[in-house]
């Protein structure tokens, strides 16, 4: 068991398959109590059920459908009424599509799961971080934010154009963005927010996309790590004391990677926020 997570308390978005059901298990192995935020109910309960196998240690679930803003938020305040401290958030579900769709917010779904739920959680729960000691948040994001050159404000929500690949490209450019202003303003608070390439594995992420398939291995074939260990690098940055100090910093295979292009811009950064905050209705107290 890894004394740095006994008793400590992770929550998870997405971890019902993929990496994010391996970093669950390693996490929860690790000794750590697991949260999680699942849109299936019987995935979540299987997972459950699987965790409990391995530890004897009960996973608390949250069901929610991270598309919807309002599930987010209420999912946020289904964590914050269990009256636990929260010491680790791994963001990590995401999707891609095909073809373009709405949210019931009528916002580009792509966009708001992979982005837009980060930010509105994530900054929900910042107080109870804060309150817990809290340490680490973790944000999945992906080499992918180099299929574009920045983001795209002008049609944010792909109305205009949507070219698959860009579209994802462009909501893991929002990731990156996202760890690199909320490092800075957590600098005071002790909380570390990193994010990472995590390596393609297979996730079933899409999975009830027509033709997404054939769009992943094409991802795949661009990014593909040599390893299995999609998730290797999320639990790291979750539970290593080697990163415990380290903040706004981008991963690949576990080191810092340097980032190009204008994800390193703090115009980009500070536009992005301020447009996300507009379009949830939440920002930092």
């Amino acid at each position: 068991m890894n004394e740095n997570l006994k008793n400590k308390v992770c929550l998870i978005t997405g971890a019902t398959n993929g990496i994010g059901l391996e970093a669950a298990k390693s996490l929860n192995k690790m000794g750590a109590e697991i949260v999680f935020i699942a849109r299936n109910k019987e995935k979540a309960e299987k997972l459950q059920q699987e965790l409990m196998s391995e530890t004897g240690r009960e996973a608390t679930a949250i069901i929610a459908d991270l598309s919807s803003l309002s599930e987010v938020k209420k999912a946020a305040d289904q964590f914050l009424s269990l009256d636990k401290p929260l010491h680790i958030l791994l963001n990590n579900a995401g999707i891609m599509n095909r073809e373009r769709a709405e949210t019931v917010d009528r916002l580009e779904e792509v966009f708001s799961v992979n982005h837009l739920a980060y930010f509105t959680l994530t900054l929900l729960l910042i107080e109870k971080m804060i309150e817990s000691g809290g340490k680490r948040i973790v944000n999945v994001a992906s080499m992918a934010y180099r299929f574009i050159k920045e983001i795209n404000f002008d049609d944010l929500q792909s109305k205009e154009s949507y070219a698959p690949m860009k579209v994802y490209g462009q909501s893991k450019m929002a990731n990156i963005l996202f760890t690199k202003s909320l490092a800075n303003k957590l600098e005071s608070k002790g909380i570390t927010v990193n994010c990472l390439h995590p390596g393609f594995v297979d996730t079933g992420i899409g999975s009830s996309n027509k033709g997404i398939r054939k769009f992943l291995f094409k991802l795949a074939s661009v990014f593909a790590k040599k390893t299995h260990k999609g998730a290797e690098t999320s639990i790291y940055l979750c539970s290593s004391p080697e990163v415990e100090n380290i903040s706004g910093e981008y991963f690949v295979d576990c080191k810092i990677d340097e980032l190009i292009g204008s994800v390193k811009s703090a115009e980009q950064a500070e536009k992005l926020w301020s447009v996300s905050s507009e379009l949830t209705g939440v920002d930092l107290n």
